[in-house]
């Protein structure tokens, strides 16, 4: 029996046929899960990797910029020109979030391909550039690449993960793009001197994580599904649940593939002014603003300058290579916690933390810019921007990425993820771009100062507005957000259960 008759009883009741089959007995079940979780971790890992190249194109500013402005470059830059070549890159990001809204409609899968392929061109471009301008060309391409690669493969795992594990596995995106810029840092150090071999290198990620994708990755079964292709989607479904090709489909199996009930000729616009796409679109757009002008990724853009404005004695390149490490390990301790404490715990502290230790670097920078000697040899700046950069893994850096494919309903979702990560990227290049002048004006610690204002109010926002998604399947996400009740109550509810959850820890 097809998985379509299975599923067209109304009101999604499940065919008796279907289910007549006896239950898996507790050992088969678990043998079952096991093997299904495998194959999602094993799937979810191919997708990221698609990530791994664009990511690098955050970094790789930090790393170029200086070789390029050396009086033995082939090709000379000033400061303007640099400023604009860390800065199209970012502006380049907005077209990649919409060409991936277009790619992932015609699937997930091929929307991994595609930025592996343009990933490759804008390194390319870069590695062959004779001129200024050639290298803004292959920046803006590698910025559409990192556009496209910053929603599909956390959809992608949103939509392949079983709920348990889906907290965890969408926090994968942003451990990918951690590496990502280690990997670029640590070129950047090893080769100082040579942006054209960082830049060939870098290539070589995508070309492999491209060839990844189209020899094993498969279509995700809520794609299938949504596209009429019912059976498919069982098929694939059953893969990712570890369940037997030919058993019949448990009712646990078909309620993950039920559709909420729609009405009857409802165009995209109609969908997109429902309650619950407007909601999410609205929080998910406030935390992104946050994110960029709490300073997050101007340090990730400018990571060898801010290194020097903080007043940090090391070789500036190694501290990029540390802040990329402590980024990566920010964004793997995220993925490893997720799954227990949600959305809203991990981000109050990302704040606060954000918040505490930038603003201690701002004293210290006011005061040592009126003449006060701080003896701690550089330490304080140190441990402030690390434990910054840290302290942003825990939520801000990661966890707006990570909601964006679990918050919207499916009608919507290539539509909304695309947009707001699109709106999040126009931040992004406001912040990189308006950076220089922002010091030239500010002073360094006037910009420290504004990026510790802006941490508080992201953190007040994550307080009283930032609902939690954890535990909850898609379909639950998407109820909750269609309920006719009013924020602040869901939002009482919701601080009242991160209190309980934290005063039962021993």
């Amino acid at each position: 029996m097809s998985l379509a008759n299975g599923m067209n009883n109304s009101n999604g009741n499940v065919d008796k046929q279907s289910t007549a089959k006896m239950e898996p007995d507790m050992d088969e079940a678990k043998r079952r899960e096991k093997k299904g979780v495998t194959y999602q971790i094993i799937m979810a890992l191919c997708a990221n990797s698609s990530v791994l190249g664009p990511a690098m194109a955050f970094g790789y500013s930090a790393v170029a910029l200086d070789p390029l402005m050396a009086p033995t470059s082939d090709i000379k830059i000033d400061k303007v020109q640099a400023n604009w070549i860390a800065t199209v890159t970012a502006l380049g990001i907005p077209f990649g979030c919409i060409l991936s809204s277009y790619t992932m409609r015609r699937g997930r899968k091929l929307s991994l391909l595609i930025t592996s392929i343009v990933s490759v061109a804008g390194w390319i471009v870069i590695y062959t550039s004779g001129s200024y301008q050639q290298i803004l060309v292959g920046r803006i391409i590698s910025g559409i690449a990192t556009g496209s690669a910053s929603v599909p493969a956390t959809v992608y795992s949103a939509e392949v993960a079983s709920p348990k594990w889906r907290a965890t596995m969408v926090t994968w995106t942003s451990v990918a793009i951690a590496i990502g810029v280690l990997i670029v840092y640590i070129f950047g150090y090893l080769f100082k001197d040579n942006w054209r071999l960082v830049a060939l290198m870098c290539a070589l990620f995508p070309l492999v994580s491209g060839a990844l994708t189209l020899a094993v990755v498969p279509e995700t079964p809520i794609w299938l599904r949504d596209r009429g292709r019912l059976d498919q989607a069982l098929e694939s479904l059953k893969r990712f649940r570890g369940i037997p090709k030919n058993t019949s489909p448990t009712s646990e199996l078909l309620q993950e593939l039920r559709q909420r009930p729609q009405k009857k000729k409802q165009n995209l616009l109609k969908h997109l002014l429902k309650r619950n796409a407007l909601m999410p679109f609205g929080i998910m757009l406030a935390y992104f603003f946050f994110q960029q002008f709490s300073g997050i990724f101007v340090v990730v853009y400018y990571a060898v300058d801010i290194i020097r404005s903080a007043g940090i004695t090391i070789d500036p390149y190694l501290g990029a290579v540390l802040i990329g490490f402590t980024r990566l390990v920010g964004s793997v301790l995220v993925a490893c916690l997720s799954g227990k404490f949600g959305r809203r715990i991990p981000s109050i502290v990302s704040g606060s933390g954000m918040t505490i230790f930038m603003g201690i670097l701002s004293v210290y920078l006011v005061m040592e810019d009126r003449g006060y000697v701080i003896k701690d040899g550089g330490v304080i700046p140190v441990v402030c921007v690390l434990v910054y950069i840290f302290s942003s893994t825990l939520g801000f850096l990661v966890v707006p990425f990570a909601m964006v494919g679990e918050v919207y309903p499916a009608k919507v979702k290539e539509v909304l993820t695309g947009l707001t990560t699109c709106v999040g990227y126009i931040f992004s290049s406001v912040t990189v771009k308006t950076y220089p002048d922002m010091e030239a004006v500010m002073g360094r610690h006037g910009v420290f100062i504004f990026f510790t204002v802006l941490s508080l109010a992201g953190t007040l926002f994550v307080v009283f507005f930032l609902p939690e998604t954890k535990g909850k399947t898609l379909t639950e996400i998407e109820e909750m957000f269609s309920r006719k009740r009013c924020l602040v109550d869901l939002q009482e509810k919701e601080r009242m259960m991160d209190l309980k959850d934290v005063t039962s820890e021993p």
